[in-house]
């Protein structure tokens, strides 16, 4: 029985974090304060405890992060 509410909430955890993910159109990199579109390469290569995720451009930039050259989000 505890192995199956253990698996319960890691599942849960897990929806959360890919709902947050799914909502998000622009992932900010901690470490260098750019964002970029979340298909963008360098995105896709972002260490993940690196990323920080964002529902808008404005967003973004209000955080204190800059565009991408690349992807020009």
């Amino acid at each position: 029985m505890k192995k199956f509410l253990a698996a319960i909430v890691a599942l849960v955890v897990l929806t959360a974090s890919v709902t947050a993910v799914l909502a998000s159109s622009y992932v900010g990199n901690s470490t260098s304060r750019k964002f970029h579109y979340a298909d963008c390469a360098s995105a896709r290569k972002m260490n993940q405890k690196n990323r920080v995720y964002f529902n808008s451009r404005d967003e973004a930039v209000k955080a204190g992060y800059v565009a991408c050259k690349k992807c020009k989000p």
